[in-house]
């Protein structure tokens, strides 16, 4: 028997999913057996069965006629059936419940349920129960449903295991993030990537968009964003321009299809650093204009936006504008990462702005720039995600604060909980995945390396009491895009680490095991290769006992 434990509170509405086979015979009394399952993440609680469920050419999806999201479901489960087994069942409408077939079945009213992303599943030999508090917690379930599925298979019947999970995340936040402020990436690839993510459970794709390296969206109002800070003359040297932006149609059709895999698109414009490819367009923004070029190598410009220039809030008050009716996310992330001052102290802008509010530093004009550039985005009806620096005296109260500094998260959750920040976590040490995988492998002279196990033992609490780490929200895992040129790069330089990433956040760590996760890792490999997405074949378990059951 498999029993990992959860604790569920109780809550709100239903939504089932019923498969029931035809048979009129009464249901047997189920075996309790310990049966190996490549699920990832691990469901928090999970029983197995000798006892099969089989699924043949007659089995027939049903959806109420009314409910289009529940069709939607439903057309899922058909597809992931057919992909998974070659098995092409029927679809088909009704308004009064079936009494055989894979039924969805419309919302009613559960106590069981803790969150939006709650599900759990039921399966028997002779019916299966999928049930969830909302539609995003019936397709995660599905998406346990997927990894119960055979990979090949030629007969014209397939079992599944009988099992019971009651399935709800640790944290609400599970991201990934992209940069195509480095390497633009195409609107398909773009798609494809959210795609993969959405099996494994993640719920928010991050895109860095401004850097120096590049200025990736369409703004109306400043046409010479387009024309100049999208395209830089080469990448260290190689003598290729590269170029590249998404038109806010394309931006808007992003949200929509990752919104329909349950999955929130956040995007992020880097301030008041990292800014030199829009100062190429607007370098009256900056302390000290100059005819400054898109950055062409790795690195951190220190032209900065200048904090005493009024038209600096201005700016981004209408690029904001444009952009908070297209990502529907509440959250906006702001940047505010590697900033050097040396421009603030000799800027007699800054020197101004830092005496008339009577400020004490430029450190505090740093509060003081983020606090103006928040209220610019209250008034589009968005909060602002942000790096966490630990030499800014202060943040916005409303902001969501990211650790990502090596070795420096203990101190991070420590002063955001002072401080009263939500936090993400994103250390280097566990989730910079431009890091490369093995010793000697795809490496930068400034670059640790970032193997597979070491991801896997990222606690987003830290082993602190739970009081302690409250306020921690999320996990998220970046891939700068200096030396990820395209999407296939993106893919192995995320797979198989994301699955481990993820499970941080989904799974409580009482139900974590190294072990135990190298054993489900094959098979989900296996899943994203029929699915044509790159990753990294993790030959330094090549020998491990646990990866090749």
């Amino acid at each position: 028997m498999n029993t990992l434990k959860i604790f569920f509170k109780r809550s709100i509405l239903l939504i089932s999913v019923c498969v029931l086979f035809a048979c009129k015979d009464k249901q047997p009394n189920l075996t309790s057996a310990e049966v190996k399952l490549n699920l990832i993440p691990q469901p928090n609680f999970v029983k197995t069965y000798s006892e099969k469920f089989v699924i043949n050419e007659n089995t027939v999806v049903y959806y109420p006629e009314s409910n289009q999201d529940l069709k939607k479901q439903a057309d899922i489960v058909e597809d992931i059936i057919f992909e998974h087994t070659g098995l092409r069942l029927s679809l088909q409408g009704y308004s009064k419940v079936p009494e055989r077939g894979i039924i969805l079945i419309q919302p009613k009213i559960n106590e069981s349920f803790p969150t939006n992303e709650s599900y759990q599943l039921e399966i028997r030999s002779q019916n299966i129960l999928l049930s969830a508090a909302t539609v995003k917690g019936l397709f995660y379930g599905i998406q346990t449903f997927r990894q119960l599925l055979p990979l090949e298979n030629n007969n014209d019947t397939v079992e599944v295991t009988c099992l019971d999970i009651k399935d709800t995340p640790r944290l609400p936040y599970r991201g990934m993030m992209l940069d195509p402020a480095r390497h633009f990436l195409p609107v398909k690839d773009i798609k494809k990537y959210i795609n993969a993510i959405a099996i494994y459970k993640f719920n928010t794709l991050h895109l860095h968009l401004s850097d120096d390296q590049g200025w990736r969206i369409e703004i109306k109002k400043y046409p010479k964003l387009m024309e100049l800070a999208t395209v830089r003359k080469e990448t260290d040297g190689d003598g290729m321009p590269h170029r590249g932006y998404y038109t806010q149609d394309e931006l808007k059709d992003i949200v929509a299809y990752a919104k329909e895999r349950f999955i929130e698109v956040i995007p992020e414009l880097d301030v008041p650093g990292h800014s030199q490819a829009m100062l190429v367009a607007y370098p009256e923004l900056t302390c000290f204009p100059d005819n400054f070029e898109v950055r062409t190598t790795p690195g951190v410009s220190k032209n900065l936006l200048c904090a005493g220039n009024e038209k600096v809030f201005e700016f981004y008050g209408n690029v904001y504008k444009e952009l908070a009716p297209i990502f529907t996310a509440e959250k906006f992330h702001i940047g505010g990462d590697e900033a050097p001052l040396d421009h603030w102290e000799a800027c007699p802008k800054c020197q101004k702005r830092i005496k008339d509010n009577n400020l004490e530093s430029p450190q505090h004009l740093m509060s003081y720039f983020f606090e103006r550039i928040s209220d610019t985005l209250a008034k589009q009806g968005k909060t602002p995600q942000i790096w966490y620096e630990l030499d800014v005296p202060f943040y916005p109260k409303a902001s969501t604060m990211y650790t990502w500094r090596g070795g420096l998260t203990p101190k991070t959750i420590e002063k955001s909980r002072e401080m009263g920040y939500e936090l993400i976590c994103s250390p280097a040490e566990h989730a910079y995945f431009d890091y490369p995988q093995g010793k000697g492998e795809e490496t930068c002279d400034w670059m640790n390396y970032l193997p597979l196990e070491q991801v896997y033992k990222l606690d987003p609490g830290y082993g602190l009491p739970e009081k302690e780490q409250a306020h921690i929200i999320g996990v998220e895992a970046t891939i700068w895009g200096e030396y990820v040129k395209d999407i296939d790069r993106a893919f192995y330089m995320t797979f198989p680490r994301a699955m481990a990433l993820v499970e941080a956040g989904w799974t409580e760590m009482e139900n974590r095991e190294w072990n135990s996760f190298k054993s489900r890792l094959r098979s989900n490999l296996q899943i994203l290769e029929r699915k044509g997405i790159n990753f990294r074949e993790p030959k330094e378990l090549a020998q491990d006992e646990f990866y090749l059951q």
